[in-house]
């Protein structure tokens, strides 16, 4: 979990006179969650501490008084299962690094594919010295095999066994977790697309014109892919690889990893298609996060401490304030900036990518979805082309040349996977991250000496349970179907507290729709308000959005 942008509120705490007496500030003070080293268990004497303000020293005011004694969670250890402490370390992923895998439905609407009892934990392994991601991945294709030719399964629908085959049908990761699935290299090589054969040298005497990044360039194909995995080294010749007057091996061309060559036996997957661009790492923490205008603001006298706080906040680049901040930052920077001529210089980059972003977040389009895709594709075109026009006409020394990143390219083929796939938020990979911190409150009650197997079976168990109480039947030992009793359904409703449901269902924390995906039609809308309308049903065939302010349960044209 990313603390960046986590604050916590308290009292700051001076040690006074040689460190006899403890002074406690009178006003709040907010500070990162990340500055905070530990929790201090020593005993406080409650005779020894003041108040302090900037201009008196006073006894404990009433809302100082508890705070020494009064025991606080912050203050408490965490007990494991035997009731020892834990070391508080092992709750932060930075010394625990692990990379897991976890597996979801298609079939599934977007609210059902977002919730936690539909994503599927298969692995997690640590990131250790000599250990690999992809010394699961041989397991794990055997069992998609099997799924993608078909298995007999019992339909509780039906009450009899069905036929199900289910192919393999994309991968969500970030760039470089896609370029190891596909036996590329790192994302820094000068061909790093696993789509296509873009050449991408980081330099500015190398740098190209701003056709040659938003323009089409030769796809990698499948039967690449299978042709680098037919021979046992790198040096077969890829024959209709980019027109560059040599002849490129697979290895000039970045193929590298053969550990992942097993994904090429599923006769559902593609390594160029089947790897989406997704919006989370390729804008939000890819375009968006490269756009550090406002990186000094903390430090400015010409913003308000309100204001600068509340930008602190906005500093997660997966939050939901991050998302609004990117769409109306170009507004406010063309309408209150339009004079200043440093911010003038960037305004246009930020005005793209704001349009582009309010493209991009969301999740569905109901009418003339060819369209939408144009639309995608001007808008990312757009943004690179403003993107390289600043990098060549930036004077500041030593700047590097977005254009030409990895990520911004990647954008090119957002319009592809948008006609694949359906809108970006059905295959970003936040629900996925915000599943990390289940896995991480398994691992804290593992010994750390077989974690993949130790936390599948305690998501197994819960996937268990949830199908139980459910209505779900199995097979007992003598062959007959069978279902829970009324024994239990009586226990489940004297004891289904919070503790129950987050024990053996794994319902401790629900994920955070940082996209405002919910049905407005479902809540009040307020007077004085607005909202972006469209009309459901119309005689006329060309629909189109339109600004509207609600007033008296009416809607003005604004």
């Amino acid at each position: 979990m990313d603390n960046s942008a986590v604050f916590v509120q308290g009292y700051m705490v001076y040690i006074l006179e040689g460190g006899q007496f403890i002074g406690i500030e009178v006003e709040s003070t907010s500070i990162k969650l990340e500055t905070l080293l530990g929790v201090d268990l020593t005993p406080v004497d409650v005779a020894l501490c003041y108040s302090v303000s900037p201009r008196k020293v006073s006894h404990l005011i009433p809302r100082h008084k508890s705070l020494p004694e009064e025991p606080h969670f912050l203050k408490r250890h965490v007990l494991d299962e035997t009731g020892k402490p834990i070391d508080p370390k092992l709750f932060y992923k930075q010394y625990n690094p692990y990379k897991s895998r976890s597996m979801k439905f298609a079939a599934l609407s977007y609210k059902e594919r977002s919730s936690i009892e539909n994503i599927h934990f298969l692995s997690a392994i640590p990131k250790k010295k000599g250990a690999s991601g992809m010394s699961l991945l041989s397991k794990i294709v055997e069992d998609c095999k099997r799924l993608e030719n078909g298995l007999v399964m019992f339909s509780a629908k039906d009450n009899e066994n069905v036929l199900v085959a289910s192919p393999f049908l994309w991968i969500e990761a970030d760039t470089p977790c896609h370029s190891e699935l596909c036996g590329l290299r790192t994302p820094t090589s000068l061909y790093p697309c696993r789509k296509c054969y873009v050449h991408l040298q980081r330099s500015m005497p190398n740098l190209q014109s701003s056709s040659y990044y938003t323009g089409r360039h030769t796809a990698r194909t499948k039967a690449h892919y299978l042709a680098v995995a037919s021979t046992s080294g790198h040096g077969s010749t890829i024959p209709d690889a980019p027109l560059t007057g040599n002849a490129l091996t697979a290895s000039n061309l970045c193929f590298t990893n053969r550990a992942t060559d097993a994904l090429l036996e599923l006769q559902s997957f593609d390594s160029s298609t089947d790897t989406s661009v997704e919006v989370l790492h390729n804008i939000l923490l890819g375009v968006a996060k490269l756009s550090k205008a406002l990186k000094g603001y903390e430090n400015s006298q010409g913003i308000s401490r309100k204001f600068t706080q509340e930008l602190r906040h906005c500093g997660s680049f997966l939050g939901r304030d991050y998302k609004v901040l990117l769409q109306i930052l170009p507004t406010i920077l063309v309408t209150e900036f339009a004079n200043n001529s440093i911010l003038s210089l960037i305004t246009p980059s930020f005005v793209r990518l704001g349009r582009l972003c309010s493209l991009v977040f969301v999740k569905a389009v109901r009418y003339d979805y060819n369209m939408y895709i144009n639309e995608v594709e001007k808008a990312v075109t757009s943004l690179i082309q403003e993107r390289h026009h600043y990098v060549i006409t930036c004077e500041i020394k030593g700047h590097n040349p977005y254009s030409s990143k990895p990520k911004v390219h990647l954008l090119t083929h957002l319009p592809d996977d948008l006609q694949r796939f359906g809108t970006a938020l059905h295959y970003e990979t936040e629900k996925g991250e915000q599943f990390n911190k289940h896995i991480r409150e398994h691992l804290m009650h593992t010994n750390r000496l077989n974690t993949s197997r130790d936390v599948c079976l305690k998501f197994a168990k819960q996937s268990a349970m949830r199908h139980i109480i459910d209505g779900g039947s199995w097979v007992s030992k003598d062959k007959m179907r069978e279902k829970y009793g009324n024994s239990t359904a009586e226990f489940f409703k004297e004891n289904f507290n919070n503790n129950v449901k987050n024990i053996l269902f794994g319902r401790s924390r629900d994920f955070a729709d940082n996209n405002n995906t919910d049905d407005i039609t479902a809540k009040a809308l307020c007077d004085n308000t607005f909202a972006v309308f469209m009309l459901k049903e119309s005689r006329d065939q060309h629909v189109h959005p339109f600004i509207g302010k609600v007033s008296s349960l009416r809607v003005e044209h604004y």
